[in-house]
Order: structure tokens, then C-alpha cells, then sequence
């Protein structure tokens, strides 16, 4: 499909509100000879748009950047539901935090029936996603204050058995590879410069999560070694939020899950993404459906209270007797909470080097199923967030029980809270509560040139926390 802006340079809104309806291979922008324009008449404050015998206009109420900008989304979906008589259910919010919508409303005032009809007049989302949002603002609205001159606090650990097919993180094989010693003694090293910034300065770790990868690829003894340093300088019996990602089984011996256990891991996740052992070995996990349902078992023996388990919902050849399957292994395991996230084609994916699409009717139906089920194992939505490239327009949604929400996903997702980020691809981001500015920090993606400009990263990352105001 061939586009011409007229008026207007909103290429990007534009884009992303036709990719929902058009593959993004299909998308390019034209100066002639177009098949459907977008034009803005400043003069008659309205915007237009066009695709042969289908017309949608907008006037505009002000001249306001962010009304032209939504109004140009809200006139190109509105088009494309005329053409296809699908709507899509989150509207014109695309690739954004929808709960920022609802905290920054419910902070000025608004009632939720005011919110609720902002959500589905102003940005077109349907009612049931407005409710929805608006249950996961009120469940994770606790948890959005941070103890005074706090951080959250993130390491990553960029290894992984395998490389799921999905997967578009900063991973890399933990077996053979040579770089593992060297990345553990720069991390130590950013490690030891920041938190002893942090305590410097008074300022209070309150949740830590160790994420990749998988840091429980590493070995019975780097992992010993790496939480030992880390409880030299943090005193993790007063976190609020311990979390380690142990997802995949494959990583996991009861060896292992004491040793965390023992430095006071409080959470830990163990995702098995689908309880099918085609999709398992389809997707490059090199782990059974028994191996996930005994490390789980030995997790609760080993005394976790508090397990994560995430489960995709698209993944290739998976229908609805999949998803079924799915759930009901996992809620005979009954952990305490459960994240579904939609399978977004990421473009450093091996999948998206294969050319999968999915099949948007088919992810639909299982997510309804999935979610039934989380509901009637009596859990609550407490954390959500949506992302580009997703095969259907739906969300990544966390449900948990009472007590059991993972309070660094919602500091994160929310950008309620500094996060300090370290590792490799970490990104650091800095909150100025006052003004609501984000001051964002990243670290080097590529392991090698992390390891070898660990210094240089340490200081970018040190002159940003001097200037900000976990320092006033």
C-alpha cells in the first residue's frame, strides 16, 4: 500500500495504525500516485483521510501537537474498520503503557466512569479493554509509591542454555563460551561502583531482579559465587522484592535452588511458555513437560512460596487444544502468579528470520481461554504492558493472587521508579518525579565490548546518578 502525508510529517503514527490492518512489508510512503492519503488542512482544522470510495474526517477542536497526532491515528483506524469491519480492541494505543493513561487521569481527578469513556471516545479502545486497564491501575496503584530516595534495582546475566526461536534479548549459549568469567568479573566491577554510590548516598535498594537470559545457567558455583557479592553490599533481608528468573527448567538442580533459596531469593520464575513438547522442541527449548512440572515440584520443596510461570500465547502451530493443554497442567501446579504474554515477531528473532506471522483469530481464542482460567484459579491482573510486531493486538497481562504481584515488573512497566540497570544491553532509567523527565542510561548490548569498556560504562552511569535526585 502506497501513502502520501499531505500537511503533516506523522509517518511513524501513521505506519503503526496501518500495520495493524496491512504487513509492514507492504507499507511505503510516496510523494505521487498514492493509495491512500492522509492530509491535514490547517486552515479548515481538520484531518482527512483517504482510500478510494471510503473517506473518514476529524476536526480538531485546538491546535494542539498531541490532538493533530491522535486524530491523524483516530482517522486512518477509523478508515481501515470501515474497509475490513475489524476493530482492533486497544484502538489507537499502540506499542505504549496504556495504565500511564489511567494513573495520570485518576491523579487529576477523574472518576473511572470518566476515564473509562476518555479511554473508549478519545483513543477508541473497546469497553472491555477499558475495564480491564482500569482493574490493573487499581490493583498495582499500592505498589506505585516508592519508600522515600528509593531504586529498583536490575542485573542481568546474558546467558542461556539455548536460544528460544522467539527470543530477541541479549542472549547467548552459557555452554562453551569463554566469555562467561570475564562478563561475571565486569559486572562484579559495575556491581561494586554503583551500590557503593548507592549506599554513599543513602539510597535504599528496594526490590532487586535478576533477569537475562537465564542466570541460573550459571554453574553451581558462579551462581554461589555471584549472590555471595551481592549480599556483601545489599542487605537483601530488607528488600522488599527478591527476584530471580530461573526459567528455564533446563537450568535448574535442587543444588541450585537451595543455593538461592539460602541467599534469600524471595521470588523466582519458571517459565515453561507452553506445556507441549512439540512446541517445546519446536521453539528450541531443550527441556521436557515433565522436567518443568519436577522443578516446580522441587522449588516448593526447597520452600519458594512465591513462583512466577509465563506462558506464550501464539507460538508456531499452537491452537486452542494447545492452550487448554497448557493451563490445565499449570493450574494443577498452581503457582502464584501466572504472565501471558502475546508472541510479538521481534526482528532479531530466529523466527522472524524464518518469515512466521502467526495467525491473529487463532491467538485471540487463546488468550480468552487463558485468561478464563487465570480467573477462575482466582487471580487479579496486576501488571500490563503491549509491544509492537504482537501476532494479535492484544497486551502481556500479569495475574497473580492477593500478595503475590511482582512489585519490580510494576515500578518498571509503570516508570514510577529509578531503576539502576546493570549487564550487558541494561538500560538505566532515571525518574525526575517533578517534572516527569526520564533520563535514560544503556549499557553496550554486545558482550564483548561491555567487558572491554566496563569502565567507560560505569562512568557514563555515575555522572547521570550524581545529577539526578537520588543525590538532592
Amino acid at each position: 500500500m502506497k501513502i502520501g502525508l499531505k500537511g503533516h510529517d506523522f509517518r511513524y503514527e501513521v505506519f503503526h495504525i496501518v500495520s495493524l490492518y496491512i504487513p509492514k512489508e507492504e507499507i511505503e510512503f510516496v510523494e505521487d500516485n498514492c493509495d491512500l492519503e492522509v492530509v491535514y488542512d490547517e486552515n479548515n482544522g481538520s484531518v482527512l483521510c483517504r482510500y478510494k470510495d471510503f473517506i473518514k474526517e476529524y476536526k480538531l477542536k485546538s491546535n494542539d501537537k498531541k490532538e493533530l497526532k491522535n486524530a491523524i491515528k483516530k482517522v486512518v483506524l477509523k478508515l481501515f474498520e470501515n474497509i475490513t469491519g475489524v476493530s482492533m480492541p486497544w484502538g489507537i494505543l499502540v506499542g505504549i503503557r496504556p495504565t500511564k493513561i489511567v494513573h495520570d487521569a485518576l491523579s487529576k481527578g477523574f472518576s473511572e466512569d470518566e476515564i473509562k469513556n476518555m479511554l473508549v471516545e478519545e483513543y477508541l479502545v473497546s469497553s472491555e479493554k477499558a475495564e480491564l486497564v482500569l482493574e490493573v491501575a487499581k490493583n498495582e496503584s499500592k505498589y506505585l509509591k516508592p519508600p522515600s530516595k528509593s531504586v529498583g534495582l536490575y542485573i542481568g546475566i546474558p546467558f542461556c542454555p539455548t536460544r528460544c526461536s522467539y527470543c530477541s534479548f541479549t542472549s547467548n549459549p552459557y555452554y562453551g563460551n569463554k566469555q562467561v568469567s570475564d562478563y561475571l568479573l565486569a559486572l562484579k566491577k559495575e556491581f561494586y561502583s554503583i551500590v557503593n554510590f548507592l549506599n554513599e548516598n543513602k539510597v535504599k535498594i528496594d526490590t532487586l531482579y535478576i533477569g537475562g537470559g537465564t542466570p541460573t545457567s550459571l554453574n553451581e558455583y558462579e551462581l554461589e559465587d555471584f549472590l555471595s557479592w551481592i549480599n556483601e553490599l545489599i542487605c537483601v533481608n530488607d528488600l522488599r522484592e527478591f527476584t530471580v528468573e530461573a526459567g528455564r527448567p533446563d537450568s535448574l538442580n535442587r543444588k541450585k535452588l537451595n543455593i538461592l533459596k539460602k541467599n534469600f531469593v524471595s521470588r523466582i520464575s519458571i517459565n515453561p511458555q507452553s506445556m507441549n513438547q512439540e512446541t517445546l522442541n519446536l521453539i528450541g527449548r531443550k527441556h521436557s513437560v515433565d522436567d518443568v512440572v519436577e522443578k516446580f515440584y522441587v522449588a516448593r520443596e526447597c520452600g519458594f512460596d512465591n513462583i512466577n510461570m509465563d506462558i506464550i500465547i501464539g507460538l508456531p502451530n499452537e491452537n486452542e487444544e494447545h492452550i487448554k493443554k497448557t493451563m490445565k497442567k499449570i493450574a494443577d501446579l498452581n503457582p502464584d502468579s501466572i504472565t501471558i504474554h502475546t508472541m510479538a515477531i521481534k526482528r532479531a528473532s530466529i523466527l522472524n528470520e524464518k518469515m512466521f506471522k502467526g495467525d491473529k483469530d487463532t491467538a485471540n481464542k487463546m488468550y480468552d481461554i487463558a485468561t478464563k482460567y487465570v480467573r477462575y484459579m482466582g487471580m487479579r491482573p496486576y501488571y500490563m504492558y503491549r509491544q509492537k510486531n504482537m501476532v494479535s493486538p492484544l497486551e502481556n497481562i500479569g495475574y497473580s493472587y492477593f500478595g503475590k504481584e511482582c512489585i519490580y515488573n510494576i515500578q518498571m512497566i509503570s516508570e514510577s521508579t529509578t531503576v539502576v540497570a546493570l549487564g550487558a544491553d541494561a538500560v538505566t532509567k532515571i525518574i525526575y518525579e517533578d517534572s516527569g523527565r526520564i533520563e535514560r542510561v544503556a549499557n553496550l548490548k554486545d558482550i564483548k565490548e561491555y567487558i572491554n569498556r566496563i569502565d567507560e560504562q560505569i562512568n557514563k552511569k555515575l555522572k547521570k546518578l550524581i545529577d539526578s535526585p537520588l543525590t538532592y
